[in-house]
């Protein structure tokens, strides 16, 4: 019974959460371990800034973030459906532990766009957007298209391989 009892305490006490220190992001002592071990990445030392591509396979889509976890970063997106529908949209990024926070407020076409932030997954190699999207977003696409469920691969870190990323209407998405 003694034995059944500390089986349960030590399960108990693998499941229960920390606080990160100032990134606001719960830390597990598995997840701790697994970060110690170079399992998973640190939440607290993920870089958004690269060149992203979609993990569909079709290489259109596309995704770049350039700039640093302080300052935030200047994020451009393709998203495409075929030869001619699309998403296409350039704004910022601000990063908090494997939370990017994502506010488009230019379309492809250079038009302002209002009411368009919501919060994507980053895990250090995996760009995943929300499956559902504010209305405002609507405003970067085309008829029959939409960011929702999104989701890219990080091709190559850094700000200079951002500033390449491709676009359609933007012929770099990420430019100065």
């Amino acid at each position: 019974m003694k034995r059944t009892l500390a089986l349960v305490c030590l399960l108990v006490a693998g499941c229960s959460e920390t606080q990160a220190e100032g990134d606001g992001a719960a830390v597990t002592p598995l997840d701790a371990a697994a970060i110690d071990a170079g399992v998973i990445a640190d939440p607290k030392a993920i870089d958004l800034a690269g060149s992203f591509a979609d993990t569909g396979g079709t290489g259109s889509d596309a995704f770049c973030a350039r700039g640093n976890r302080e300052q935030g970063y200047k994020v451009g997106v393709l998203v495409t459906f075929g030869g001619s529908t699309q998403c296409e949209g350039t704004g910022r990024a601000e990063l908090t532990g494997e939370r990017a926070r994502i506010s488009l407020s230019r379309t492809g076409r250079g038009k302002a766009i209002t009411g368009c932030s919501f919060d994507a997954y980053f895990d250090g190699s995996a760009l995943a957007l929300p499956g559902s999207v504010p209305a405002g977003c609507a405003a970067a696409c085309g008829d029959r298209a939409s960011l929702a469920g999104a989701s890219f691969a990080l091709v190559e870190q850094g700000n200079a391989a951002a500033r390449n990323a491709p676009g359609r209407a933007i012929d770099q998405l990420c430019a100065d």
